[in-house]
């Protein structure tokens, strides 16, 4: 029996070149960022990556503070509906909370092309699934400046003492 590669970071470029899965090095990570993802409205930041023996296509989805209930209590439909992601809220001090959403794959036994192909496009799919649920639900951080309200003064003559 054939044994399956057991990818490393330039094998799994090599592949998302061959998928024509377009990705980049931001700089302060190995992952390979996914502007598929990425060039969604509601997406905050995606990327593929290896950890251990485990590779994961991860999606992160900034969190309006105000909707962050929301959010929670959304977590369990989400996860039923969309069984192959983990997805939970992650907050940091000094920034936004975030949805997160994870999928992953061992890969200890090995993997296949035509396997981390699925991997990618089923994860990229169902993220974005996750983005309009989320967007249906408004309550992710939007950086679109608010309308400022306009206040009309009442004359002075008009006024309740």
């Amino acid at each position: 029996m054939a044994t399956l590669p057991i990818p490393d970071h330039s094998e799994l470029q090599s592949w998302l070149k061959q998928f024509e899965i377009d990705f980049y090095h931001c700089g302060n990570c190995e992952g390979m960022h996914l502007p598929i993802l990425q060039d969604n409205p509601v997406i905050y930041d995606a990327k593929v990556e290896i950890e251990g023996d485990f590779l994961y296509l991860t999606a992160s989805i900034e969190l309006r503070p105000t909707g962050l209930m929301q959010a929670y209590a959304e977590l369990s439909r989400l996860n039923c509906e969309f069984p192959t992601l983990k997805i939970f809220v992650e907050m940091i001090d000094e920034s936004l909370p975030r949805l997160l959403m994870c999928h992953n794959l061992a890969l200890i036994p090995g993997i296949s092309k035509a396997q981390f192909e699925f991997f990618v496009r089923d994860g990229i799919d169902q993220m974005h699934q996750v983005a309009a649920e989320v967007g249906k639900l408004n309550i992710n951080f939007n950086e679109e400046p608010v309308e400022e309200i306009q206040i009309e003064t009442v004359p002075t003559g008009l006024m309740m003492h």
